[in-house]
C-alpha cells in the first residue's frame, strides 16, 4: 500500500469515526452511505486545501508552507479564521523571546 493510499484510508476512517461521534451527539443515525460520502468529501476537500496551500507557497517563492498561508486559505470563514488566528497566538506566547535582529539595508 502506497503512502497516498494510508493517508486516503486513515483520512477515511478518522471522517467515519468523528462524524459517528457527532450523530451521537445528535442522538441520530448516519447510514453506512452516507458515512463514505462524507469520507470522500472530506477527503476531496483536505486535497483541494493541499494544493491551494502549495500554490500560495509557490507564489510566495518559499519551499515551505508557512501559517499565513494558512490565514490565506481561511480567510473567507470567520470560524475559521478566528481559530487559525487564536492558535497562532497561543504558539506565538510559547516560543521564547527572540533576539532583535539587524536591519539589512536594499541596495539600490
Amino acid at each position: 500500500m502506497s503512502n497516498v493510499q494510508k493517508t486516503k484510508h486513515s483520512i477515511y476512517n478518522t471522517a467515519r469515526k468523528l462524524s459517528k461521534e457527532v450523530a451521537a451527539d445528535l442522538k441520530v443515525e448516519f447510514h453506512q452511505d452516507v458515512l463514505d460520502i462524507i469520507a470522500e468529501l472530506v477527503y476531496k476537500k483536505l486535497v483541494l486545501y493541499g494544493g491551494d496551500l502549495d500554490a500560495f507557497q509557490k507564489h510566495a517563492k518559499r519551499s515551505t508552507i508557512t501559517a499565513d498561508d494558512v490565514k490565506l486559505l481561511v480567510r473567507r470563514s470567520e470560524t475559521l479564521k478566528t481559530v487559525v488566528e487564536s492558535k497562532m497566538n497561543l504558539l506565538s506566547s510559547l516560543k521564547p523571546a527572540e533576539a532583535p535582529t539587524a536591519v539589512k539595508r536594499k541596495r539600490k
